[in-house]
């Protein structure tokens, strides 16, 4: 099992391993219902947050480690502001998921989050195919997943039994060799101005 190397920056995240001392941090977004609108958990109150944060500190142990949920700190202020992940689900398959705190939300944050997961996953985890599966009424991270170039695959009708009701999701999949030519052509025509809509 390949590794992935931590912790990754972007333009203007960091995305690192979570520690008990972002526990506060996690509450505040993760007790938002906004937040969690479109999630199979939550809100949570401050004891189920830290259960989450026992189990993910317990994940980061694992060997071979199969899941990196990670912490997403804005630069500029060193504070936690979402969480996003990888989990391994197969040989060759890793899903992708983010979620923001609602006042870092509309700024471009997911799609820069998505391109360096997507990064990691084919560069460091050598990934056949990065998914990811999404509430069908989150249209925000549909529009997020077709940016990173993920197709529609299909829906998945009573995908998960959650919060009292079944959840139908849409399956988007992003190929490495879709990737890959990707890469080339931004490599090739580096200005986003020509880049295709969507």
């Amino acid at each position: 099992m390949r590794r992935l190397t931590l912790p990754r920056q972007t333009p203007r995240l960091v995305l690192r391993d979570f520690t008990r001392d972002d526990f506060d941090g996690i509450l505040a977004y993760s007790s938002d219902p906004r937040v969690t609108r479109h999630l199979f958990f939550g809100p949570r109150d401050a004891e189920r947050t830290a259960e989450y944060l026992d189990g993910l500190l317990a994940s980061q142990r694992e060997t071979p480690r199969s899941r990196f949920e990670l912490a997403v700190v804005a630069r500029d202020t060193g504070r936690v502001i979402g969480a996003c992940d990888l989990s391994r689900i197969e040989r060759g398959v890793f899903d992708l998921g983010y979620m923001l705190g609602t006042a870092h939300w509309g700024r471009g944050y997911a799609t820069e989050i998505a391109r360096s997961l997507a990064e990691a996953a084919f560069l460091e985890l050598r990934a056949a195919r990065v998914i990811s599966t999404v509430d069908v009424a989150n249209r925000a991270s549909i529009r997020v997943l077709e940016k990173l170039g993920m197709r529609w695959e299909a829906v998945y009708r009573k995908h998960r039994r959650a919060k009292n009701r079944w959840w139908d999701c849409h399956l988007y999949v992003l190929p490495r060799e879709v990737w890959e030519t990707e890469q080339a052509r931004r490599a090739a025509d580096p200005d986003p101005r020509s880049a295709p809509e969507g």
